[in-house]
């Protein structure tokens, strides 16, 4: 097998772009990729709007629970996310858990609602950076239905559903065929069921070569290994 070049455009998940506004608890691994001067990062209308839902209900808690540490003196493994927004989604829940998680250990009162203030900031300046950054240059292809509904009977998550599909129409209409995602369990680890639907539904042309950031940024990484090389 020859090795793939560093690609010079890839489809991004949504979860690159939260990992990008949530490194202090997440780990970084967007930065350089979203920053990287000789590959364009894209992403559809779909990908931007459930971006914007993310953030203005995360941006929502983030405060509040400020605010129960504060004003109302709870412990940090008290509080629940859940209960105290029922609009809340699984993840939006565990992504609260694992900063309660982060916090747990730290005896310093002061220090916590430091590092809180501090993470509210940024993220407001990183959502903020990323917003002028892509609005009004996202893609918006056309997905046969056929290809969704199919992949709907594969995969749980409708959202994922929609950047796959996404990603798939625009590597049919030129695109590197790369879709970069930190979503191991449903996606990166499903990528040959992934394909082969969209292999049965359209043809070779759409289908993806899904892959981790950190891996497309490594040029020794062989990026293939779900049945599709770009030359």
């Amino acid at each position: 097998m020859s090795e793939i070049e560093v690609p010079d455009e890839v489809f991004a998940d949504t979860c690159i772009l939260l990992n990008f506004v949530q490194q202090e608890w997440e780990g970084d691994v967007a930065s350089a990729l979203i920053d990287h001067e000789s590959i364009e990062v894209v992403i559809s209308q779909s990908v931007y709007e459930e971006f914007e839902d993310v953030c203005e209900r995360r941006q929502d808690i983030y405060p509040d629970f400020l605010d129960f540490l504060l004003e109302e003196d709870g412990e940090i493994e008290e509080y629940d996310p859940g209960s105290r927004r029922v609009y809340f989604d699984s993840n939006d829940v565990g992504h609260i858990r694992s900063i309660q998680y982060d916090l747990a250990d730290e005896e310093d009162r002061r220090e916590v609602q430091y590092r809180l203030r501090r993470f509210i900031k940024a993220a407001e300046s990183r959502i903020d950076y990323l917003k002028s950054k892509f609005e009004g240059q996202t893609i918006d292809p056309v997905v046969p239905l056929e290809l969704r509904f199919a992949l709907d009977g594969e995969i749980e998550n409708s959202a994922d559903v929609r950047v796959i599909t996404d990603a798939a129409a625009w590597t049919a209409n030129g695109g590197s065929s790369v879709l970069v995602t930190q979503d191991s369990e449903d996606i990166v680890d499903c990528a040959e069921d992934i394909n082969a639907v969209i292999r049965a539904k359209q043809d070779d042309e759409w289908t993806l070569i899904i892959t981790v950031a950190v891996d497309v940024l490594d040029p020794e990484t062989e990026l293939l290994t779900q049945g599709r090389r770009k030359n």
